[in-house]
């Protein structure tokens, strides 16, 4: 029995910078959507509860508009993601997740159409035609495209070729919002440097499995998040798929629950943790003038030391340096950074070399980094955008619910 739970995913989205990059993404990605939640739809349920999805623009979403843009948007992410399983099946587990997806997705395709974006027939063409999905030895199969259709996807032409123009226009709305974006010198030239220049650190660590035997987790928690997340807690299927993916029995999935419970709390903690000992640490140094490292050790910690490393790098029981490096941009040498949360644990660190970026090498790579930097901007320029939009429109149901209207 192989027992699936997205616990790999809540680790990934306890990241922002991370988190921006992989949502944000998905909803712009040009790519055919098939519909694999076979003939279910979204529809009212029997219970009393709203009879559509929500509002946009003053103009009701229906359930079925909404369950269009879920299956598209999942669709996406398998055409995306289909061969880095553990990334696919933390997000297809994740109904919420991909419900908050879809709904910005409308938002986007709204948006679009008020600001009458118009995508020809032949743009529509022209993407179908060189996209690998339905190429044979480098070239469009027309007799392959229609195979696929028939057989994978399950869509007549001309309803795949309209989800096509809405996923095309998403893109060209993003375009017209960005299009008098500036970036600066200063810009291009800071973002080189946080990438390829090198610093070294003196850090504290805090673990939040040192607090895993302190922590109890009650019988009605672990019963209470079965119920709001069984959807999420699947049985895997055997490899040869005689045996179909099914949902977690609450025995089944009591241990995984309590393990998972236990480790958020352990984080909350050593979250805390991290907060009081900064205050401590900071208040040693200034009123005893204590270093780092001595103030640290009072309070039971030993201050450790990072060889040189770039944003790119990833660090022994640490993970990704770019969480560290985002952090240390504000911070001055030898001052004392606020706790920072890494994929491992909480260190508090204060910067203690650094190795500037080459010149030279950034002179080369300038104009090819600027497109780089403004499409960081850009990214995070919709991210605001949809923010407000989002503020704009209102849901009818709630996403964390939203098997409740699936059947």
């Amino acid at each position: 029995m192989n027992f699936m739970y997205n616990t790999f995913m809540l680790k990934i989205f306890r990241k922002k910078i991370v988190s921006k990059i992989i949502l944000w993404g998905l909803l712009i990605l040009i790519l055919p959507a098939f519909v694999m939640w076979g003939n279910a739809s979204m529809s009212r349920s029997k219970e009393k509860g709203p009879k559509y999805a929500g509002r946009i623009d003053d103009k009701k979403v229906s359930l079925g508009e909404f369950y269009g843009a879920l299956a598209g948007v999942r669709s996406q992410i398998i055409l995306n993601y289909f061969n880095q399983p553990k990334i696919l099946d933390a997000f297809l587990s994740n109904k919420p997740l991909l419900a908050k997806i879809a709904w910005d997705r409308l938002i986007m395709v709204s948006e679009a159409k008020k600001l009458k974006i118009k995508i020809t027939d032949k743009d529509v063409i022209k993407f179908i035609q060189t996209h690998p999905l339905f190429s044979r030895s480098g070239a469009f199969d027309d007799k392959f495209y229609a195979y696929i259709l028939r057989n994978n996807i399950g869509l007549e032409p001309r309803a795949f070729e309209e989800m096509v123009r809405e996923n095309i226009s998403i893109q060209k709305l993003v375009a017209v919002l960005a299009v008098d974006l500036k970036v600066s010198e200063e810009e291009i030239a800071d973002e080189y440097k946080k990438e390829y220049g090198k610093i070294k650190i003196e850090y504290l660590f805090i673990e939040p499995k040192g607090f895993l035997g302190k922590v109890k987790i009650q019988e009605a928690d672990v019963k209470d998040f079965y119920e709001k997340n069984k959807g999420s807690l699947i049985i895997k299927s055997n490899l040869k798929g005689a045996v179909p993916d099914r949902q977690a029995t609450f025995g089944e999935a009591r241990e995984t629950i309590e393990n998972h419970l236990k480790e958020a709390e352990a984080v909350k903690r050593a979250s805390k943790e991290s907060g009081d000992i900064y205050k401590e640490v900071i208040e040693e140094m200034a009123k005893k003038g204590k270093t780092f490292g001595k103030a640290a050790l009072k309070f039971g910690y030993a201050v450790k030391e990072t060889p040189f490393f770039l944003r790119t790098d990833t660090l022994d029981n640490l993970g990704a340096a770019q969480i560290i490096t985002e952090a240390a941009a504000a911070v001055k040498d030898f001052e004392i950074s606020k706790p920072v949360e890494t994929s491992n644990g909480i260190i508090i660190f204060q910067i203690v070399e650094r190795q500037i970026a080459d010149e030279e090498k950034f002179k080369k790579e300038k104009e090819e980094y600027a497109k780089k930097v403004r499409e960081m901007k850009s990214n995070l320029l919709m991210e605001e955008w949809l923010k407000k939009a989002e503020d704009r429109a209102s849901l009818a149901i709630k996403l964390d619910e939203v098997e409740k209207h699936y059947r």
